[in-house]
């Protein structure tokens, strides 16, 4: 890739950094930067052959569906930009068929899962608050480390969620169960540090910290049980209960509800299993 190309990249990571989460704008610079390095040739020569003849690429590396797609959204925005800079004239991406996506429902645990998940965690506070608090909230594993004590309002059981995906701000909301754990918690801390959960070392907790420790629990388990599987055990287990989708989608922090409407079909598939059983 020429200094230009360089150049043109750095420049549209500047410009959407706002725009994009953090994460995200990691992804699509390392999209970008793998599709010219691959074309090696400059940007303004891409055609509609080049993209279709990467996307078979990427199959034959055994690339899944799902990833062949989010790189041809980080080539899509790119490309949107380079139009914006007069650098090229059409948008490759737009003229090719994206592979067709797995119809996967998200994973989470039943209730009974859940309660063997509590009863492995009962002799660690902070494990314990750890869990109740994913589960209460819904939070991704980036929101739950970053929360501080300042963050909860103890009164109506909410909390700030300061740097949501695409740095949105959010309120989650909490359980008396889980108050009571959190109250535990710090009260057995007995420190005046402002991060919510810390590690053994007093410092605060990283998110491979707790992936490795989740890891842990998916072979005492038995069971799958990740950060995010948290996450959709909370919205699964709302929508079983029947609160509004619009609603479990302010508590998540989805931009839209077609997201969200995937654990209502979780409630629909328990529904007819359990018809199947019964028929």
């Amino acid at each position: 890739m020429d200094n230009e190309g360089k150049a043109l990249i750095h420049q549209f990571c500047e410009e959407y950094q706002f725009r994009l989460g953090e994460r995200t704008l990691i992804a699509y610079r390392y999209n970008i930067n793998d599709f010219f390095t691959w074309l090696n040739r400059p940007m303004q020569s891409t055609c509609v052959r080049d993209i279709r003849q990467y996307m078979g690429d990427l199959q034959k590396r055994g690339q899944k569906s799902t990833t062949i797609c989010q790189k041809m959204a980080s080539l899509r925005l790119f490309f949107f930009y380079l139009m914006d800079e007069e650098v090229v004239t059409i948008n490759p991406v737009l003229a090719v068929t994206l592979p067709q996506l797995e119809d996967k429902l998200p994973v989470s645990l039943s209730q009974g899962q859940l309660q063997m998940l509590r009863e492995l965690v009962k002799g660690s506070l902070r494990e314990q608050a750890i869990i109740e608090t994913m589960y209460a909230t819904g939070v991704r594993l980036g929101e739950l480390v970053d929360m501080n004590r300042t963050d909860i309002n103890w009164g109506d059981r909410s909390i700030l969620i300061r740097k949501g995906k695409g740095k949105k701000e959010r309120i989650v909301l909490f359980s008396h169960y889980c108050k009571e754990i959190l109250t535990a918690y710090l009260r057995e801390r007995q420190d005046e540090q402002e991060r919510l959960f810390l590690n053994s070392k007093g410092a605060p907790i990283q998110p491979r910290t707790l992936r490795k420790t989740f890891e842990k629990y998916t072979k005492q388990l038995g069971v799958k049980v990740t950060p995010h599987t948290m996450r959709h055990t909370f919205a699964a287990h709302l929508a079983k209960k029947g609160l509004p989708l619009v609603y479990i989608q302010d508590l998540l922090g989805h931009d839209t509800i077609e997201v969200t409407k995937l654990y209502a079909r979780l409630d629909e598939q328990a529904r007819k299993t359990t018809y199947d059983y019964y028929l």
